[in-house]
């Protein structure tokens, strides 16, 4: 029976296909390609058998989650470089306020509400039926929690 590192270590070549694929910059090929092994490693810690179909999907995936998710703390990272004292302050105030809705919404409402701030809400996994009630329900919450700070 082979080990996890010689059946990831077979992998490498599809890791290094899909990084071609996808165009990743020169300087980024190593970072992608230990996200890739990490991604078939978390695939057979949990049992899953490893396919041609399956390894290139979950390669892929992975990689391009962790990119999307490095674009988004970088657009952050620059906004927060551009902005000016006074606006650095009333960003805490924010966050001061966003720690405060923890307390006052549900999980799921706290989650969505974090996921409308950055413009993600879409990929959270519900309907766009669900994702409107939702909509509603923490915009009602959050007019009673004003309410009744007044």
């Amino acid at each position: 029976m082979k080990t996890i590192d010689e059946q990831i270590q077979e992998w490498e070549p599809m890791i290094h296909y899909v990084i071609r694929h996808l165009n990743i910059h020169p300087n980024e090929i190593d970072d992608c390609a230990q996200i890739g092994r990490i991604a078939l490693w978390e695939a057979l810690n949990r049992g899953c058998t490893l396919s041609k179909t399956y390894c290139f999907q979950r390669i892929r995936g992975a990689i391009l989650n962790q990119q999307q998710k490095n674009a988004r703390h970088l657009k952050h990272e620059v906004a927060a470089e551009r902005l000016p004292e006074s606006c650095i302050d009333s960003e805490r105030r924010f966050f001061d306020w966003l720690d405060e809705q923890r307390s006052v919404l549900s999980p799921r409402h706290f989650e969505l509400l974090c996921h409308l701030i950055d413009g993600t809400e879409s990929t959270l996994p519900y309907s766009p039926s669900r994702l409107r009630a939702y909509k509603a329900d923490v915009q009602r919450e959050l007019r009673q929690a004003i309410l009744m700070k007044e």
